[in-house]
């Protein structure tokens, strides 16, 4: 007898548990989509390369490519880069001089590219002049080793067409923190209007819900998603760090 007292005691806690966490979910609530903006100013800056090899094989390609490469390291630590200012992607393999869909031109060679990222912060990023001096040594230098300025999807929206350096911010943790308060600001005069409408009042925040912030898809992989940063820009003083969320609050 104390045993089945015991067992509909237990089960009695679970429903009743379970009808709380059914009323908490349908409890009416304001729901906002909100986005946080901050302008950083860059702390680092990147200088995109390309270094690309072709031959009739694949293994000549990759073997030619190689070689490049460690040309192109020889002179970057010759110029003063140290290794942690220095990034390569790694050899990738891609057909050459034809199609790659049925029916069309079949491919008449292999390419083998590797994408070089050389790092740039201090002083100069407060010196547009020192830096100017700094890219154009980089590209006059690795170019004649037949590194290639990269065209990545961040230089699109730079008047004039390509642009080979991108900025961005090493730790944004901060300007993130800055940016969800503006987004549950904006959030809550949205909330506080529509309440209004409704003749009812906020009573707090119900939850905070954030919600990455959606990629525009690119025709084309953008090779900066290699590197371990999140925001870019093709200005030093304006690198756009957006939040978004969706703030849901209770009401009355």
């Amino acid at each position: 007898m104390k045993r089945w007292f015991l067992l509909f005691s237990i089960l009695g806690v679970i429903l009743g548990s379970a009808v709380l966490r059914a009323e908490e979910v349908q409890k009416p609530a304001i729901s906002v989509e909100s986005t946080g903006k901050v302008a950083a100013k860059a702390d680092l800056a990147v200088v995109c390369l390309s270094i690309k090899s072709t031959a009739p094989l694949a293994a000549d390609a990759l073997s030619q490519n190689n070689k490049r490469v460690e040309e192109v390291k020889s002179r970057l630590a010759a110029l003063g880069y140290k290794d942690d200012k220095v990034k390569f992607s790694g050899n990738r393999f891609a057909p050459a001089g034809g199609g790659i869909f049925y029916g069309g031109q079949r491919p008449t060679g292999f390419d083998v590219y590797n994408f070089v990222f050389v790092l740039v912060d201090g002083p100069e990023l407060n010196d547009v002049t020192q830096l100017n001096t700094r890219v154009s040594t980089l590209l006059d230098e690795l170019g004649k080793l037949g590194a290639s300025p990269n065209e990545t999807p961040i230089s699109r929206i730079s008047m004039g067409g390509t642009s080979v350096v991108a900025f961005t911010v090493k730790d944004p943790s901060s300007y993130e923190k800055e940016a969800r308060q503006r987004a549950i600001d904006k959030a809550r005069d949205v909330a506080e209007d529509i309440a209004r409408h409704m003749k009812a009042q906020i009573t707090g925040v119900d939850s905070v819900i954030s919600a990455a912030e959606p990629r525009v898809q690119e025709p084309f992989p953008n090779p900066l998603d290699e590197l371990p940063y999140h925001y870019f820009s093709s200005s030093m003083e304006e690198v756009p760090i957006r939040v978004g969320m969706t703030v849901r609050y209770s009401y009355k």
